[in-house]
């Protein structure tokens, strides 16, 4: 919590110190034997963009949509009548309407209801931030500019820009970041100018934070090193931090303080007058009174330049170095000092209504307030409800495909959004060694599906078919609903299970699998007819939860009546009669030493040399494992939910609460070609680094 980090802070900078120390970080750990492995907790894909707080609501714009929390979280999109899911900015008036803005338009949100879907467009290109006055003047700020909408008529407002914030201040006016300077709108339609060269150290703004009227503290930057800029209302005042290498995410004021975040820290800003810390450094003073002042141009219904570029993306840089021998400036004396930790990968800070809310990647956002950090808000849309899709392409990069068919991949450490291929509803994933597939039904075609394969960061698609159940056209068939699993082989064989509405109008149930070589497609199933279903069509159990496509010459399905082996032109239900115990299945895995794990209710056991093994420790089989995984050295994993296992080929090492896990209650395992091993929980996804040096190899 930061108000115990606080404490922690205010001993470390009881006394002036030539640079800014952290105090030391242990991250989350895994440990049981041999075994350590760093821990970390994902739940969200959503990237925030803004947030609003009103009437016990807090509303989150993000690229899926807008984010309702109350006492149950809502998400808004398409259905709710958004005219788009990629929400860029929020206003709230006093009486709480939202002014929701997304990339094709803007709309009115009361609680979470649509309440006015006809909200004229602002004349700003793409839309970058909005503010509502208490009057019922809204600005709004993009690509081409600044508008204002006042007697429900947009206006244009100054000259054209790049607009990258908008930030009031406590007296009603309204601070303009962009990518060349800051903007002052004083008042009676006076915009005072601030531009890099005329007093401030670079001209692309991240945050600003209003002090008294006129004066602010910014955090600009160029394309290799962030400033911290002071504005006195007379000049400019150019500071960095001596050997501070963090870069710097954004500004923000929590109470009567100006805190500046980092990707993981928080940091107090004051006047060295009245506390302690490290110096500010004083880089370089402007001139006096530099501050271009004008009368605003308003243009009634003024329309978004077409030609300008869209705002370039610029990511947080640390800052500016001290010059060597650099002198000492007269100018107001600041000291930083340690707040305390805020997050795993923050992003974006967004303060409303007194609270700071600050945007962890794949962690959601918490609020800060003077009493340190409060309630967290995450929309849990990373956590899949039973079947966990990791995967690793070619190059060994790391994706996941959420329940909602949201891809995601591993980037430097966070899970970003990858657009799949347009038209179509993606709703399974696997790895083979050309690649990584998705399988997709195709949007407004029934029965119509696709299997892309990524290449070259393109989808090609490699089946593109619609589905006939071996029916003669125009006669009944069931209608394809989804394709929760599937398999690929090497040559590109492909096995995907189906889950349908039959032609009585029941379901949607799983009915079987297609096997699709080429142009050819077989239909195995409960009531598998050859004449029907293609020459070679098995019976087999239509309820399946997992499919595993490794074993050559075999395919093998966990299913309710056992595990099924297709091969040999047969399906063979390995339950109660054939040693497996318990006979119900949910996972299969094909491993290493020509063995066949299966998760059965009795326990984890192991299909070899024709027959079946099921003697395992007593609390091994006490986990109940239900997911099944092999990492890259053949390590078997299991996930149930009294907790996680892991065989190495000779030796059993179960991970109960003791060990580190922040939850035992696990549903699903997969593992990645880097070595992390993913488990599903009912409210997040738990990821396990790569195994340290102290972990033993398997026998």
């Amino acid at each position: 919590m930061i108000g115990r980090a606080l404490i922690l802070a205010l001993v470390l900078t009881g006394c002036p110190s030539a640079g800014l120390q952290l105090p030391e970080t242990t991250p989350e750990l895994l440990q049981a034997g041999a075994i350590q492995r760093e821990i970390r907790s994902l739940t969200d894909l959503d990237t925030v963009r803004d947030v609003v707080e009103g009437g016990g609501l807090v509303y989150v714009a993000t690229d899926r949509g807008l984010l309702v929390f109350g006492e149950s979280t809502t998400r808004m999109g398409h259905d709710a009548g958004l005219p788009s899911e990629d929400v860029r900015a929020l206003a709230i008036s006093p009486s709480g309407v939202v002014t929701v803005g997304t990339a094709a338009g803007l709309v009115e949100v009361t609680g979470n209801q649509l309440s006015n879907p006809v909200v004229p467009n602002a004349p700003v290109g793409e839309l970058v931030a909005l503010h509502a006055q208490d009057d019922g003047t809204r600005w709004a700020c993009g690509e081409s500019g600044l508008a204002r909408l006042s007697n429900g008529v947009w206006s244009g407002y100054g000259e054209a820009m790049q607009c990258t914030g908008l930030w009031a201040t406590p007296e009603g006016r309204l601070w303009v970041g962009t990518t060349n300077g800051l903007l002052y709108l004083d008042a009676d339609d006076v915009i005072r100018e601030h531009v890099e060269g005329r007093g401030l150290p670079a001209g692309w703004v991240r945050g600003v934070v209003p002090a008294q009227p006129g004066q602010a503290f910014v955090l600009v930057q160029n394309a290799s090193e962030s400033h911290l800029a002071w504005f006195d209302g007379n000049r400019w005042y150019d500071y960095t931090i001596a050997d501070f290498d963090r870069p710097v995410i954004g500004l923000a004021r929590v109470g009567a303080e100006t805190v500046m975040f980092t990707r993981g820290y928080a940091f107090t800003i004051r006047d060295a007058a009245r506390a302690s810390g490290v110096p500010l450094r004083a880089l370089a003073r402007g001139d006096r009174l530099q501050v271009l002042g004008y009368r605003a141009r308003t243009i009634p219904g003024a329309v978004a330049s077409s030609d300008r570029e869209a705002i370039p993306a610029r990511p947080p840089v640390p800052l500016a170095p001290v010059p060597p021998n650099h002198p000492t400036l007269e100018a107001p004396g600041f000291v930083v000092a340690p707040l305390g930790p805020t997050g795993q990968n923050v992003y974006a800070v967004h303060a409303h209504g007194g609270v700071v809310y600050v945007a962890d990647r794949n962690q959601g956002i918490s609020a800060l307030t003077t009493s340190g950090i409060g309630r967290t808000y995450r929309s849990r849309d990373l956590v899949a409800e039973r079947n966990l899709q990791v995967a690793s392409d070619e190059r060994g990069r790391t994706w996941v495909l959420t329940d909602e068919g949201v891809l995601a991949q591993k980037n430097e450490g966070a899970l970003l959004r990858v657009a799949t291929p347009e038209g179509v509803r993606c709703w399974s994933m696997t790895a083979a060694a050309r690649g990584l597939y998705l399988a997709c039904t195709v949007n407004d075609t029934p029965n119509a599906v696709r299997v892309y394969r990524r290449a070259s960061d393109q989808w090609n698609a490699v089946i593109d078919t619609t589905l006939t159940f071996g029916a003669a056209e125009g006669a009944p068939r069931p209608q394809v609903i989804s394709t929760p699993l599937l398999g690929v082989r090497d040559d590109e064989e492909t096995w995907l299970a189906l889950r349908v509405r039959m032609p009585d109008g029941t379901g949607p149930v799983m009915r079987g699998v297609a096997q699709i070589i080429g142009a050819n497609v077989l239909y195995h199933h409960s009531r598998s007819d050859p004449a029907v279903d293609g020459e070679g069509s098995l019976i087999m159990p239509d309820d399946f939860s997992s499919i595993d496509v490794n074993e050559e010459g075999n395919v093998w399905f966990s299913t309710l009546s056992g595990a099924v082996r297709i091969g040999n032109s047969q399906a063979i239900v390995f339950g109660e009669s054939r040693g497996v115990r318990g006979e119900v299945v949910s996972d299969v895995l094909v491993g290493a030493q020509a063995k066949v794990w299966v998760a059965a209710a009795e326990g984890p056991g192991y299909y070899y040399n024709r027959e079946f093994e099921f003697r395992m420790p007593q609390a091994v089989r006490a986990t109940r494992p239900i997911g099944l995984a092999m990492d890259p050295r053949g390590n078997v994993w299991g996930a149930g939910p009294n907790g996680l296992v892991r065989y190495d080929g000779t030796d059993w090492t179960v991970f109960a609460a003791d060990s580190g896990l922040p939850t035992t209650e696990l549903v699903d395992v997969e593992a990645a070609a880097d070595g992390e091993v993913w488990v599903l929980a009912r409210d997040r996804v738990i990821v396990l680094g790569p195994p340290t040096q102290r972990e033993t190899a398997p026998q």
